[in-house]
């Protein structure tokens, strides 16, 4: 199978590229003629988005989702290449039929389907069939004959039962473990508790509109640690940030250590794919203690550590800031309102976040910035979509309906009656 390159760049910093992607796909699929080959009583199940649909954490829940209903029921798997296949050696077939799109349903708050009501009627077109809805009830019943679109970051407490093997999906292969153990073994040998901290910039203060992003300052981190660094026996810190330059002399009297002094000799045909991140997720996997941004990259590297003992991450309480939580048993993504979740922060919201976490310089950056220019993508996304399904018309009906002419789209009546 073809190694995947891995790609750090957002979804919402190529979204063009990646709803090209998908179309390209769907004709790509239908005229490969594989469709008369595959007997019309098999049970498959496939996940078209995988590896487009979210960065490397949220593809582990994704791939978690598929494999546990695939299980279920016996399904064949079927998937694009991502680059998980080449980290953890699965060899799912690639998709050879377009099938009815099966729509995540969230039980709280809203999702991105219903913020942005173009994709279903998008992704029937491309399939050519009606789609339906999926959510936790699907663990235990199993899915099959659907090609599956979401996030699927259900509470943990759904996935407990599948610990088990939800990690075994996640293991690295022999030539890249034997690399990252003897990494591992260095960090070991600085001291006898690693402490993991995961702080999580970039994208999340661009796109501050979204519900779940916040960013803690640095000296925030630093003050918990100055409150348990005395208690622990010779502590190590390991420090991993997609702004690693930016926070590390903030952490200077702590002494951090970064992938960039493990000296990890990653397997030669892996050296072009972009898979350094993956030194962090499995370090952050394998620490004694671990503090954690509102991320989905760190919080699934909790999932898979067997040897941690206390978790800790950022909460929406600015007067506590960090609260310690259980990754089987916690949701992976902290929301703006918790049950009442909102997919986007108000604008007093957004200024109360980031005043109080970045300071009134990334506030008015925010302001005359990052939230304009969030917006436009968001408004020239539904427009392309709408194109998409209905030419000029769609256009039309995507303006129209962020004038408040809600009908045009019709949001899903399952979403409508929660």
């Amino acid at each position: 199978m073809e190694e995947f390159k891995y790609t750090t760049k957002s979804e919402t910093d190529r979204v063009f590229s990646v709803f090209d992607t998908f179309k390209q796909d769907a004709e790509d699929i239908k005229d490969s003629g594989a469709n008369d080959a595959r007997s019309a009583k098999e049970l498959v199940l496939t996940m078209s988005s995988i590896g487009q649909f979210g960065r490397f954490g949220n593809q582990l829940f994704q791939y978690a989702f598929l494999r546990i209903c695939a299980k279920k029921n016996g399904s064949r798997i079927e998937c694009p290449p991502w680059i998980g296949q080449t980290l953890f050696g699965h060899k799912d077939a690639l998709i050879s039929k377009r099938l009815p799109p099966a729509i995540e349903r969230r039980d709280f708050g809203e999702s991105l389907f219903e913020i942005v009501p173009e994709f279903i009627p998008y992704l029937e077109k491309l399939a050519d069939a009606k789609s339906s809805y999926v959510g936790s009830e699907a663990l235990e019943q199993g899915l099959a004959n659907v090609d599956i679109w979401g996030f699927f970051q259900l509470p943990t407490h759904f996935l407990a039962p599948y610990k088990e093997y939800f990690r075994s999906l996640f293991q690295p292969v022999h030539e890249l473990k034997i690399p990252l153990e003897n990494s591992l073994n260095i960090l070991r040998s600085k001291g006898k508790t690693i402490i993991g901290i995961h702080i999580r910039r970039g994208d999340y203060i661009t796109e501050i509109r979204a519900g779940f992003t916040l960013v803690f300052p640095a000296k925030w981190y630093c003050e918990w640690l100055d409150g348990i660094w005395k208690t622990l026996e010779d502590p190590v810190l390991f420090l991993c940030s997609d702004d690693i330059d930016g926070i590390l002399p903030e952490f200077e009297k702590f002494s951090p250590v970064t992938s960039r002094d493990l000296d990890v000799n990653l397997p030669e045909e892996m050296k072009e794919l972009n898979i350094e991140f993956y030194i962090d997720f499995f370090m952050l996997s394998n620490c004694d203690i671990v503090c954690i941004s509102n991320s989905i990259f760190s919080f699934a590297a909790c999932m898979l550590n067997e040897r941690g003992e206390i978790f800790i991450r950022p909460h929406w309480d600015f007067s506590t800031k960090f609260i310690a939580f259980d990754p089987w048993n916690s949701e992976p993504l902290l929301w703006l309102g918790g049950k009442k979740s909102k997919f986007f922060k108000s604008w007093i919201e957004i200024l109360y976040v980031t005043y109080v976490t970045q300071g009134i310089w990334i506030m008015l950056k925010c302001i005359f910035i990052y939230v304009p220019k969030s917006r436009s993508k968001g408004l020239v996304l539904r427009a392309y979509l709408g194109y998409q399904i209905q030419g000029i018309l769609g256009i039309a009906k995507s303006f129209l309906y962020t004038l408040g002419w809600r009908s045009l789209w019709k949001t899903p009546e399952l979403f409508n009656s929660k």
